[in-house]
């Protein structure tokens, strides 16, 4: 059982196994993202929690706010790693910690499981996303991928494209280090659009502009390892030696 280290609202996060914890687990995907079809069904969510993955629930007391999930990953060198493939928060609760809690609740299934590696993805123009994946966790990106998922007709995805960064979360403590230090010392600035910030929805031009700086900074051999909040922009720079190839 995992919690969080100061509760925020009283919040308990525990792994969900038992059939009706999973379908809270489903309906919540749905609430979130504004579309039942793409929540995975709690049928498969017990086959994930039964082969070596992991399902956490959060609770408010005892209504279910916030989850997370994913599996066992391969590389393509045998590597295994832990592959966070969904995690969301009710919205009222998205400033309370709770989603950081989550991923530490995941962190720590994962280092339990003698795994060093978290690997998930996020849409590049979600800003919150990028702030948070990169600058609090300190995670890095290396891999971008124009139109993921395809077409997708939730609330959070409609009429955009489903451009995501392949993140990796280094455990290893050595690794994260290494990255702390590296971050300090900054990188080249990735401008984000000015659209992205001041329109909602963002005009598909300033998605497809920020797709082309991604990728040209990532196809230079860098990664991205931070979001600048105040200069509103990226940052990318080469990693420090020693680390393996992407996960994905």
């Amino acid at each position: 059982m995992a919690k969080t280290e100061s509760p925020p609202h009283r919040i308990t996060i525990r792994r969900a196994r038992r059939i009706e914890d999973l379908e809270q687990v489903t309906e919540l995907q749905a609430q979130i993202w504004g579309s039942a079809e793409v929540a995975a069904p709690s049928s498969l969510l017990k086959a994930i929690s039964e082969a070596g993955g992991v399902v956490l629930l959060a609770r408010e007391g005892s209504r279910p706010v916030g989850f997370a999930f994913g599996f066992l990953g391969r590389d393509r060198h045998g590597r295994l790693y832990h592959r966070s493939h969904a995690a969301g928060v009710l919205p009222e609760l998205r400033d309370a910690g709770v989603g950081r809690s989550l991923k530490d609740a995941q962190r720590h299934w994962a280092r339990a499981q003698g795994l060093d590696r978290m690997v998930w993805t996020f849409d590049p123009s979600q800003l919150r996303n990028a702030h948070f994946n990169l600058h609090r966790l300190g995670a890095v990106a290396r891999r971008h991928h124009p139109d993921y998922y395809g077409r997708r007709t939730d609330d959070l995805n409609q009429g955009r494209p489903t451009d995501r960064l392949v993140v990796e979360w280094f455990l290893n403590p050595d690794q994260a280090g290494r990255l702390r230090a590296r971050r300090r010392l900054g990188g080249l600035a990735i401008p984000v659009p000015s659209g992205l910030l001041e329109t909602d929805p963002p005009p598909l031009a300033d998605l497809l502009r920020l797709r082309q700086r991604l990728r040209r900074a990532l196809a230079d051999g860098m990664a991205v390892i931070d979001y600048d909040r105040e200069r509103r922009a990226y940052v990318a720079a080469e990693l420090p030696p020693g680390f393996p190839p992407p996960a994905e």
